[in-house]
């Protein structure tokens, strides 16, 4: 199953580029959300690969799968900011900036949460 896994998320990494552009080829503007939406996907697999697979034996299980599922969470917040720049400046001029700026903060704090509250050590 981590083998399928696996290269789902490699082929969720490759198509990023190439559904770029077809994307933009048939609908202008769009393939940004697309090539990050498969990069998210992609991001999402490996990280719930490493979750089910750790390499060591953790003794408090819900504070391990807590912590990374924060951390995912924050992970995602900042790889789809630049989509909420781009998309949201469509509305009007500072809302994607804002909505950029309040993604990443929201990330941060979610990975602050995840180290000290649900720490591993």
């Amino acid at each position: 199953m981590q083998k399928k896994l696996r290269l789902f998320s490699i082929i969720a990494f490759a198509i990023s580029i190439p559904s770029l552009i077809v994307t933009d080829w048939y609908f202008k503007g769009m393939g940004l959300g697309v090539m990050f939406g498969c990069l998210t996907i992609g991001l999402i697999v490996d990280q719930v690969i490493r979750m089910l697979s750790a390499k060591t034996e953790v003794s408090m299980q819900h504070t391990f799968k807590v912590n990374k599922f924060l951390n995912l969470a924050g992970l995602i917040l900042f790889v789809q900011s630049p989509v909420a720049l781009v998309y949201g400046n469509r509305y009007t001029n500072s809302f994607g900036t804002y909505l950029m700026i309040g993604m990443i903060l929201i990330g941060i704090t979610l990975n602050q949460i995840a180290s000290h509250k649900y720490s591993l050590k």
